[in-house]
């Protein structure tokens, strides 16, 4: 599968008082000047202190708080911060959708577990090997792919009630039963909600629809068995709970695009493909 990987445009700890060093002009409590945000901005917050605009949004920083800025985002500061930060953009397709699933701000997230990982990139971007800037992004991915869980969590948690809980057994429940013709409605009264509650709070926790989680879940033992058996790509299709080969390819197609069989192609010896 063809991939874009990010490329990093700058890293490192950024502090406020660096920058905005003329006490004078710059006191605490003064705000910067707003500016369109051009890469995208990942920031982790190492103290407490200052807040953020975004969109005409305010947050109180805190320690341990992460925010992921789009391209195109309005954004300001109130002085001082300290952020450990990368700045990156990308032109790959599913890195932006990952991308977009966490944008926003995210108190609270677990800092001492990312921070050594946002270390990690900041050292290996500054290395002079010959295939460190390669290495950095492919850690980068990495990290985002660990952070989204720990912003799911947070969103998670500030629904109401045993939401989170709810939204949990919904997505067990999916991977255990997704090669089961199910619905949004059944995957509802499994949870005891009805559809349209139970779609809000998927979608607000998730930032994608249950029907979307779903063919998430089903591509991904579609990838695994398109690759490691010679199973006609019908029979992929009907076993990962795809009602019809038309249909499994269309999703294939929009989700990684490519047709299952030029998957099948790129991962397998062309001696074992079988004629589907």
């Amino acid at each position: 599968m063809h991939t874009n990987l990010p490329i990093i445009s700058s890293t490192g700890i950024f502090h406020s008082s660096d920058k905005f060093s003329d006490p004078v002009k710059y006191p605490d409590g003064s705000v910067t000047r707003i500016r369109t945000v051009v890469d995208y901005e990942l920031e982790l917050y190492t103290e407490d202190g200052g807040q953020l605009h975004t969109n005409g949004v305010t947050h109180s920083i805190h320690k341990g708080d992460l925010m992921l800025a789009e391209p195109g985002d309005k954004r300001q500061s109130t002085l001082p911060f300290t952020t450990a930060f990368v700045h990156f953009g990308t032109s790959d397709p599913a890195v932006r959708d990952l991308l977009h699933s966490m944008a926003g701000y995210h108190p609270s997230v677990d800092f001492d577990a990312l921070m050594p990982d946002l270390n990690d990139i900041f050292e290996t971007s500054l290395q002079f090997e010959p295939d460190s800037a390669l290495l950095a992004s492919a850690k980068l991915i990495a990290f985002l792919c660990r952070a989204k869980k720990y912003c799911t969590i947070h969103s998670a948690a500030g629904l109401r009630g045993s939401s989170y809980s709810v939204i949990s057994s919904a997505i067990e429940f999916m991977k255990k039963n997704y090669m089961e013709p199910l619905t949004v409605a059944s995957i509802a009264e499994h949870c005891c909600l009805s559809t349209s509650y139970f779609h809000r709070i998927f979608v607000a926790t998730a930032h994608i629809t249950p029907n979307e989680y779903l063919i998430q879940i089903r591509l991904a033992a579609a990838k695994m068995l398109l690759s490691t058996t010679s199973l006609p790509i019908s029979s992929v299709a009907f076993q990962c709970g795809f009602n019809s080969q038309t249909y499994f390819s269309d999703c294939f197609k929009r989700g990684l695009n490519m047709t299952p069989r030029e998957f099948r192609q790129s991962y397998m010896h062309p001696d074992t493909l079988p004629r589907d």
